[in-house]
């Protein structure tokens, strides 16, 4: 007998892909970079997913500024301020395959991260339905972009209990980091800061962090 999963279709996903091409927005920039990159995406109106918000951990506001500019798929860089260590810049792009297929909004698909870190695009996105992983997925194989689902998964109507899935220093750490404004847009802290908070390293904040919102997102979505 076999199982009936058709009912699959209309539950929402869970992806998480990695990406490494030098077709896509900003490779330039950081194939040159010393560190973590994160991206935020605010759709605007009259630019769509051409704009973003460009969060660098390390590196002279001029020198990272200039690194930018000089990537041929952006327009223009404007720097925004720091919060703790981080540099906050709004890019607009004008070339390159962009790393989120444009049809998202009205996909419903919602951007959780967008990071690039040894080397690689690390992208988790939620998805309202298994119909529009295959639109996900057009959008790489149209541009020729290879990509490797690292995670993928469907929620179930049994799905209970995610907060039980967290180690204590994971719940910790995700209750500061939201008391603080980190989840915020703009970020109202930063990594090193809520690592003053914790009073553990900044690497150990963003492995929690990381970890917990994996773990969460696992308990709730697993198949």
């Amino acid at each position: 007998m076999h199982e009936d999963r058709s009912g699959d279709d209309a539950r929402p996903i869970y992806l998480e892909i990695t990406l490494d091409d030098p077709r896509l927005i900003l490779s330039s920039f950081v194939a040159g970079h010393q560190g973590p990159v994160e991206l935020e995406f605010q759709p605007t109106e009259g630019l769509g997913w051409d704009c973003a918000f460009v969060i660098v951990e390390r590196g002279a506001v001029d020198s990272v500024a200039a690194s930018l500019v000089v990537d041929p798929t952006v327009i223009e860089a404007d720097f925004l301020g720091s919060v703790g260590s981080d540099r906050r810049f709004r890019v607009l792009f004008g070339s390159g395959v962009q790393l989120i297929p444009p049809s998202s909004t009205e996909m419903g698909v919602r951007v959780i991260s967008v990071r690039h870190e040894n080397s690689k695009w690390y992208i988790q996105m939620h998805l309202p339905a298994h119909s529009t992983l295959h639109r996900v997925q057009e959008h790489y194989h149209d541009n020729d972009i290879s990509f490797r689902v690292k995670r993928l998964h469907v929620a179930r109507d049994t799905d209970v209990g995610s907060e039980t899935a967290l180690l204590p220093g994971q719940r910790k750490a995700l209750l500061v980091a939201h008391e603080n404004g980190y989840f915020e847009v703009p970020r109202r802290s930063s990594q090193g800061e809520l690592a003053t908070i914790l009073g553990i390293s900044k690497s150990g904040v963003s492995q929690r962090i990381r970890r917990a919102i994996s773990r969460l997102i696992e308990a709730t979505l697993s198949q």
